[in-house]
């Protein structure tokens, strides 16, 4: 039998529920206070909790990988019709 993988929870609310705790800095969530999901990949995918703004990924690497992503090019079908390409 193979195992199954555990599929994305519907809402935010409903992982910090399960997981009572912010997986970035360890404190409880507050009742009504906004979660954010974050993917942990750790051998498999997983979603974690986290407070808004927090983030289980280093720093460093958060910039790293924000300096690789392209710049956003305009879109070509947002241009005014008869402008020069």
């Amino acid at each position: 039998m193979t195992e199954q993988p555990i599929p994305a929870p519907r809402s935010p609310g409903g992982a910090a529920a399960r997981q009572r705790t912010c997986a970035a800095c360890g404190a409880a969530f507050e009742p009504g206070r906004r979660t954010e999901l974050e993917a942990l990949i750790d051998g498999e995918i997983r979603y974690v909790a986290v407070h808004s703004g927090h983030s289980t990924h280093a720093p460093a690497r958060e910039r790293m990988a924000t300096s690789r992503l392209p710049a956003a090019a305009p879109d070509p079908a947002t241009r005014a019709h008869g402008s020069a390409a």
